[in-house]
């Protein structure tokens, strides 16, 4: 991960994760918290994106009749489409927008998560090739080695350790004269929620913690069925495979992360479900779609 993405987007993820958790004291509420004010955060633009998709929708009868008539010429075909995208003032990549933004910010959130105490709090370092001078002292404060194999794991294993360096909320002076940063920025994490540990990565074993990759795929598909349906597409073809696809890729990816990430995925398909019904409604209320074209009547004889 490099330095700008690092600076520009996970930390300012991790810096608004960690306020949230400084409120709500539950690192698993806070993460749900966080899916739900992305989701405000970016209202406007998945707004924008809707009404452009529906409008694109409605045009799909304009279209046919532009590939139909223009089939064997490719580039004539492109060149009305384009026209009639320019005249109903529809932009087809505005509607793609929305879907690419969750992207990065599950990718920030993981790298948020992983190393809470470079990007939640603020500890030297701050991106994920450079541990930093507070990390090393702390791993070595608690007997842990870090190596490149461990690089991208130890922050929570720090994290879990150091909830013992806390007397009622009081860092103990030892571990608080070891450096200014700890002092000042280090606080206890509670990773349990409900009795899942947040900081562990599912697996195959029969466990709670299996439910986190079953129940991302299960709200995976049921985001993009609804979507599928609110905008009264019929789904074939690229679409129908890839409303397929993307809940097997979110089972593996589910396993692939901390269980937090997971739960991150979880709600934030359950507020695209529910975003997309409401903003459906809304748009349409507030957009009607424009009517389809009357078919020409052919005219009798005797008719000017």
């Amino acid at each position: 991960m490099g330095e700008f993405f690092g600076i520009l987007i996970v930390r300012p993820l991790g810096m608004l994760l960690n306020l949230i958790y400084g409120a709500v004291e539950s690192y698993g509420l806070a993460i749900i918290l966080f899916a739900l004010l992305v989701k405000l955060i970016i209202l406007p633009i998945s707004y924008h994106g809707k009404k452009s998709m529906l409008r694109m929708t409605a045009l799909q009868g304009k279209m046919q009749k532009i590939q139909k008539q223009y089939a064997k010429n490719q580039v004539k075909m492109n060149e009305e489409i384009s026209k009639l995208y320019e005249k109903e003032g529809v932009s087809p990549m505005s509607g793609c927008l929305p879907s690419f933004i969750p992207m990065f910010v599950l990718m920030g959130l993981y790298y948020a998560v992983v190393k809470p105490l470079n990007f939640m709090m603020g500890l030297s370092g701050g991106l994920p090739d450079d541990i930093g001078e507070d990390i090393n002292l702390l791993a070595q404060h608690l007997g842990l080695e870090i190596t490149a194999q461990n690089a991208y794991t130890i922050q929570m294993e720090i994290a879990h350790k150091c909830n013992s360096f806390f007397h009622d909320g009081v860092l103990d002076p030892e571990v608080a004269n070891l450096s200014e940063g700890i002092k000042n920025l280090l606080h206890p994490l509670n990773f349990n929620f409900f009795g899942l540990d947040l900081s562990a990565k599912p697996t195959f074993a029969l466990s709670i913690l299996l439910l986190i990759p079953i129940l991302s795929g299960l709200t995976a598909f049921l985001s993009s069925w609804i979507l599928q349906k609110v905008q009264g597409n019929q789904v074939q073809g690229s679409m129908k495979t890839m409303m397929y696809l993307m809940p097997l890729l979110s089972v593996y990816f589910a396993f692939q992360f901390p269980v937090a990430v997971g739960i991150y995925w979880i709600f934030n398909n359950i507020f695209t479900c529910i975003q997309e019904i409401i903003l459906t409604k809304v748009v349409k209320k507030r957009n009607p779609p424009p009517p389809p074209d009357e078919p020409k009547k052919k005219k009798k004889k005797g008719e000017v």
